[in-house]
């Protein structure tokens, strides 16, 4: 059955859309696969070679999220093929993204020499992709994170060519999470598959793998899910082993100063989010204070300072959390121990704020 006939009307643009794209043959690699069929297909307007991927019980919203990337994110999602359509029947999501021309990590695993090295520097790359995942407007989690869907380019891994090194395919299993997400399982898939490749690399060589960087590669292979709380982390830990620093964090062309409850730009949380701001300013406008002039607008802006500092502690303003690792982890215990911290410090940091007029007349 080719193309889109299996379908018995166009009922949208997407379907309008998908009706363009002429089916040339199944990828032999996923042929058997009962959950995904993938193919190769080319656009009858320009002839152009896409991949064509009907998902049997698959998340439209998943790859949904991913198709609007850029728009809520202000920048590209590089190590994710591109989305073109995304359309569905009810029982089958059915897509056309960007035709990547390299291998799966499987196929150069069995196929190819690969060093420890370049198989450090793959992962490394790997994590770096789910890290841009896990952080986006609205996080996803791959689901699956397996030889066969990480497509590799041997050629930009080994410096010949400045391309992206690799891909995430198949998001299939993957998740769409409104809030911060648990990321244990992807780490969990990608310190797996890192085992794999390492005693695939041990059985077709005739020499035994030793020394510093395999061992450490060992070690986060078998470790990484208990060692590794970020992405980041499992990045610097990769990189360390081959000299490379974690990359900067990616910053958004977007800005990102908007206040907490205007991020979203969703109606009900912008008004709930001026009342409050509205009754911290009434609050600390009207609060009785002990001094008069310009040390009276001083205490009222550190009461103000005070009533803020909370919501933008808890709603994670401008990243404040994201340094400390441990509030991002998988420990309930964990995280309630940080935020009463945390919630005491701030109170502590502006009452001496507060005081501090009344310590200066002291001394």
């Amino acid at each position: 059955m080719q193309g889109y006939r299996m379908f018995k009307q166009l009922n949208s643009v997407e379907d309008l859309e998908l009706s363009f794209y002429e089916e040339v043959s199944q990828i032999p690699e996923n042929e058997g696969d009962l959950e995904t069929t993938v193919s190769y297909v080319k656009d009858t307007r320009d002839g152009k070679l896409y991949i064509k991927k009907e998902i049997l019980n698959g998340d439209k919203a998943v790859y949904e999220e991913l198709l609007r990337y850029e728009e809520k994110n202000g920048k590209k999602l590089a190590g994710v093929p591109k989305l073109f359509t995304i359309t569905d029947d009810g029982n089958r999501v059915y897509t056309i993204e960007e035709f990547i021309n390299c291998p799966t990590l499987h196929s150069v695993m069995e196929s190819q020499s690969v060093t420890a090295e370049e198989l450090t520097l793959i992962f490394r790359e790997v994590c770096i992709v789910l890290e841009r995942l896990h952080k986006s407007a609205k996080p996803i989690a791959h689901g699956e994170v397996s030889a066969r869907n990480i497509l590799v380019d041997m050629d930009a891994v080994r410096g010949i060519t400045k391309n992206q090194k690799v891909y995430l395919v198949d998001f299939n299993r993957g998740t769409k999470q409104h809030l911060r997400i648990d990321i244990s399982q992807d780490m969990k898939d990608c310190c797996k598959t890192l085992r794999q490749c390492m005693d695939t690399l041990v059985l077709k060589s005739i020499t035994e793998f030793d020394g510093p960087l395999w061992e450490g590669l060992k070690d986060i292979a078998e470790n990484g899910p208990v060692k590794f709380t970020t992405d980041r982390q499992m990045i610097s830990g990769l990189g360390m082993l081959i000299g490379k620093r974690a990359p900067r964090r990616e910053k958004s062309n977007k800005k990102s100063y908007a206040l907490p409850g205007f991020r979203t730009k969703k109606l009900w949380k912008m008004l709930i989010a001026s009342f409050a701001y509205i009754f911290m300013v009434l609050i600390a406008i009207n609060v009785d204070m002990d001094y008069e002039g310009i040390w009276n607008v001083y205490e009222r802006l550190c009461a103000f300072g005070l009533m803020f500092s909370y919501p933008a502690w808890f709603c994670n303003y401008m990243g404040v959390r994201d340094k400390y690792s441990w509030l991002n982890g998988k420990s309930v215990v964990k995280k309630l121990i940080g935020h009463f911290i945390a919630v005491v410090a701030i109170f502590g940091f502006w009452m001496m704020m507060i005081i501090g007029p009344d310590l200066l007349n002291i001394f």
